[in-house]
């Protein structure tokens, strides 16, 4: 065979290749196809470091990936405490925004605090990922707007690479490995395994990394992200307010979820709705919400809690909206959730049935753990079932050191009426922390 025909054989040979690539990729798949493309991107590089009370901060250039023909960079600071004993470590993953394909630096945040308190509570690393997603994009769009445009142009031309979710979830994965490299050749120390974390966007970003078989993710803490199972929560969003929260206008504008029951809705809900992938997400969680969060309904949660597998608990902020209140409360559950995870100790994973009996919900608590110090009951009252402006009020059961908790929850006088439990637990390490019940809903008759 001469060469000039050869030449010819080869590129046929390719170019079917890549089609049947294309081709062969899924809703079911795309997700982790997009993760293990291929792409040779991924860089870092040490720019600066700092101290602060006993740790040390390393500022990582991180080039995760190419998306799109845009190369994705993300500030990475990698927290190390001076006391560093565990293999195990903390990303916590935020947003940020890029210049001309570099990103905006900072030279302080103000979540270096009380990660930093959190790596020396722990004795280990925790990590701030930046930047996710790269953005502005695409004329000047952040956050949901370009979350929304991504996925809107899915339904245009079923481009699997479009869902802004994923790059993001790259992000991760590509955070993961630098810190890896990093560590072991920095500092002589061995990182395996990882907690992710983020809030909203991230919060989505966590769920989903614990959907590709990446075995380095031994536990998540998604906050703020109360929307798993999108057809069933934005339905009952729809229903509850009689439209859709303000907040996820720029999906509304673009009909994404208007169209969900579309064949293009229907793919994009397998692509990028964490509910979609639930048969992996087996890995221990710590589930973070605000009681009055303006994008979701107050007992969204009950749409696919059940349904999730594995060690699951919640962690609500009451009077707190998206931004949980300001974080500090949620900031100690998830350091407690941290240590737990990295001392492999057991997690205060209770239990619990509702019952309606004819004027109240009786709930049934079970709880196997010795350090509980207290148990609160959580409630709000609204004259319909938008509870994001109302005002919670709690009391508490005087309970302690015990593994069985009874109450009644009187029903609605009229209106609806919101509650759970909060259960509080002594932090290993110090303080405590609570972990809740699902938020449960009445009226005047029944729990809904």
């Amino acid at each position: 065979m001469n060469k000039s025909l050869f030449s010819l054989v080869l590129s046929l040979c390719i170019g079917i290749s890549q089609l049947y690539a294309q081709q062969a990729i899924t809703p079911e798949t795309a997700l982790k196809s997009y993760v293990n493309n291929g792409d040779k991107t991924f860089s870092w590089e040490l720019k600066d470091s700092f101290t602060e009370g006993g740790v040390t901060g390393y500022n990582l250039l991180l080039t995760s990936q190419t998306w799109r023909g845009i190369a994705w960079r993300h500030q990475l600071t990698v927290m190390v405490p001076k006391e560093n004993l565990h293999d195990g470590a903390m990303l916590f993953i935020t947003g940020g925004s890029n210049k001309q394909e570099q990103p905006n630096w900072s030279k302080s945040d103000k979540l270096w605090p009380s990660l930093m308190g959190i790596a020396a509570k722990n004795k280990a690393i925790v990590v701030l990922l930046k930047q996710a997603p790269n953005q502005p994009l695409y004329g000047n769009l952040t956050e949901d707007a370009l979350i929304s445009y991504t996925l809107h142009n899915f339904k245009k031309d079923g481009d699997y690479s479009w869902p802004l979710l994923f790059p993001m979830v790259k992000s991760a994965v590509k955070a993961m490995d630098a810190v890896q490299e990093f560590s072991k050749q920095t500092l002589k120390h061995d990182v395996s395994n990882f907690v992710v974390t983020g809030a909203s966007k991230r919060g989505w970003t966590t769920w989903l990394s614990a959907a590709i078989d990446d075995k380095r993710v031994k536990a998540i803490g998604p906050m703020v992200i109360d929307m798993l199972n999108m057809p069933a929560t934005l339905d009952y969003q729809l229903k509850s307010y009689g439209a859709y929260s303000e907040q996820i206008e720029d999906y509304v504008k673009l009909e994404i979820p208007q169209t969900a029951n579309t064949p293009q809705g229907n793919a994009i809900t397998t692509m990028i709705d964490p509910y979609s992938y639930r048969a992996k997400l087996t890995v221990p969680k710590l589930i973070f919400i605000g009681t009055n969060d303006e994008y979701w309904t107050v007992d969204a949660i009950k749409h696919y809690y059940d349904q999730i597998p594995g060690k699951n608990m919640i962690h609500y902020v009451p009077n707190a909206g998206h931004d949980l209140g300001g974080g500090k409360q949620a900031l100690e559950a998830l350091s407690a959730f941290f240590g737990t995870t990295i001392n492999d100790r057991n997690y205060p994973t209770p239990t619990w049935k509702v019952s309606p009996k004819k004027k109240g919900a009786q709930v049934s608590i079970k709880t196997d753990r010795n350090d509980l110090v207290d148990a609160v009951v959580w409630t709000a009252t609204s004259s319909d079932k938008d509870f994001r402006n109302e005002k919670w009020t709690s009391h508490s059961l005087g309970v302690a050191n015990t593994s069985k908790i009874k109450l009644q929850e009187a029903y609605a006088g009229s209106g609806y009426k919101a509650f759970y439990v909060d259960l509080k637990y002594k932090d290993a390490n110090g303080g405590t922390y609570t972990v809740s019940t699902r938020m449960f809903l009445t009226d005047s008759k029944g729990i809904l």
